[in-house]
C-alpha cells in the first residue's frame, strides 16, 4: 500500500494547492530539483569538463524508460514534445498521392495538424466520428480501406479521459493490413497515459509512439519520448538530421553519412539535457512506488470523485465503463463561469475545456482534496 503522506513530502505543490490539473501541466517534484541542482552546479563549476557523465545518465534513461514500457532502447529517442514525435512519423513515412490517415475527430491539436499538413502531398485525413466524444472501435475498423496507412489515435483522449483499448486497435490495423496486403500503421499519442497508467508493448504492438513529460510523467516541458517499433524503424526516414543522426557523432572531423541503425537517428541535435534528466528522476519515482499501485491510486480517486459529483446531480461527461476510465474526469455544471472561478478562487488547479470542466489528479492526491473540491460546487 502507498504511504501517501510520505509520497506528499515530495510535492511542495500540496502546500499551496489542490492541485487537480495533471492532464494541463504537472508541478515538479523535489526528485526533479536535487538532480537540476546537481546539473546547474556541475555547469556553474566546471562547464563542460566531465560532461560525459550526463551523456552516461541520458544513456541510463534511455534504457530505463525502454524496460519501463516494454520495449529495447534501440527503440527509443528523446523528443522536444509530442507535436515533434509525431510529426516524424507523418514526414517520414513514403507516402503516395491517395493515401489516407485516419484520427478520430476529438482528438487534441497535436495529432491532428501534422496530418493536415500531409494535405498538400495529397494525402487525405479521414475523421472517425465519435459518440458522445467516446470511440467506436466497429466504425473505425469501417473507415480503414485500402488507402489506408496511418491510424493515430490518442492513448487517453483529453477533453474527457475516455482510455482507447489500444490492443483491439492494434489487432484491427494488423487485421485490415493483412486484408490490403500493405501495411497500416499503428500511432499513439501517449501523453495523458503515460505515468498515470501502464504500458506494455510486449503486450500490446504498437509501430509508433510519442509524448512529452509535463503531464502525468511529472517532469519539465520541452522533453519527451518517442518509441518506434524496431520492425519498422528502416522504414521511416527522418526528414530532419543533424550532427547526432549519424552512427559516429562525435567524429566531428570527418563527415560519414551514415545513419544510426536505431531510434537515435531521429535526435538530430544537441538534446535538453536537464529535459531528459526530469524524465529519469520521474522514473525514478514511479519505479520506487510501482506503476500498477499508482494507477490503482489514480483510477480509485477518479472513481471517489464521480461518486461525490453523482451525489449532488453532477453531470458526468466522461465514460463510466472501467475498461475506459482513466485519471481525467470531465463534468458539467449548472452555472460553468462560476464554478470554474470558485474553485480557482479557492486554490483549486483544475482546468476548462470547451463546455467541460476537467481534473485530473495524480497519485499523491487525497480523498480530502477531493472532497474540499466537491464541497465547493453547488
Amino acid at each position: 500500500m502507498l504511504n501517501i503522506a510520505k509520497i506528499r513530502k515530495n510535492f511542495p505543490t500540496v502546500n499551496n494547492l489542490i492541485y487537480l490539473d495533471h492532464a494541463a501541466v504537472a508541478p515538479i517534484h523535489l526528485q526533479t530539483r536535487n538532480i537540476l541542482d546537481k546539473y546547474i552546479n556541475h555547469f556553474l563549476n566546471e562547464g563542460i569538463r566531465d560532461y560525459t557523465i550526463w551523456f552516461q545518465k541520458i544513456e541510463q534513461i534511455r534504457k530505463d524508460f525502454a524496460k519501463f514500457i516494454g520495449a529495447q532502447d534501440t527503440e527509443i529517442a528523446f523528443i522536444k514534445n509530442t507535436s515533434a514525435g509525431i510529426s516524424i512519423l507523418a514526414n517520414g513515412i513514403d507516402f503516395q498521392k491517395g493515401d489516407n490517415v485516419i484520427i478520430p475527430d476529438i482528438e487534441f491539436p497535436a495529432n491532428v495538424y501534422p496530418w493536415l499538413n500531409l494535405e498538400r502531398k495529397g494525402v487525405e485525413v479521414k475523421f472517425l466520428k465519435s459518440e458522445n466524444s467516446f470511440i467506436n472501435l466497429n466504425q473505425l475498423e469501417e473507415l480503414i480501406d485500402q488507402n489506408t496507412r496511418v491510424v493515430s489515435i490518442s492513448w487517453v483522449e483529453f477533453v474527457n479521459g475516455f482510455r482507447n483499448d489500444l490492443k483491439s486497435i492494434s489487432a484491427i490495423c494488423r487485421k485490415k493490413s493483412q486484408e490490403y496486403g500493405r501495411k497500416i500503421y499503428f500511432c499513439v499519442d501517449a501523453i495523458q497515459g503515460l505515468g498515470a497508467l501502464k504500458l506494455d508493448l510486449q503486450e500490446i504492438e504498437i509501430d509508433f509512439l510519442a509524448a512529452d513529460g509535463h503531464k502525468w510523467f511529472l517532469a519539465l516541458e520541452g522533453a519527451g519520448i518517442l518509441y518506434c517499433n524496431k520492425k519498422i524503424l528502416n522504414e521511416i526516414h527522418p526528414v530532419s538530421v543533424g550532427w547526432k543522426s549519424v552512427k559516429d557523432p562525435l567524429n566531428f572531423t570527418n563527415i560519414d553519412f551514415n545513419l544510426e541503425n536505431s531510434a537515435k537517428k531521429f535526435e538530430e541535435g544537441s538534446l535538453n539535457v536537464a529535459g531528459i534528466l526530469s524524465l529519469g528522476a520521474s522514473l525514478d519515482l514511479f519505479n520506487e512506488y510501482g506503476i500498477e499501485n499508482i494507477e490503482d491510486r489514480i483510477l480509485h480517486l477518479t472513481n471517489t470523485a464521480i461518486s461525490l459529483l453523482q451525489s449532488k446531480n453532477i453531470e458526468i461527461i466522461s465514460s463510466l465503463e472501467e475498461p475506459h476510465k482513466s485519471g481525467i474526469l470531465s463534468f458539467k455544471t449548472k452555472d460553468i463561469e462560476k464554478d470554474f472561478q470558485k474553485l480557482l478562487d479557492n486554490r483549486v488547479q483544475f482546468s476548462r475545456r470547451g463546455d467541460f470542466l476537467r481534473i485530473s489528479p495524480h497519485f499523491y492526491n487525497t480523498e480530502e482534496e477531493l472532497e474540499r473540491f466537491s464541497s465547493l460546487l453547488e
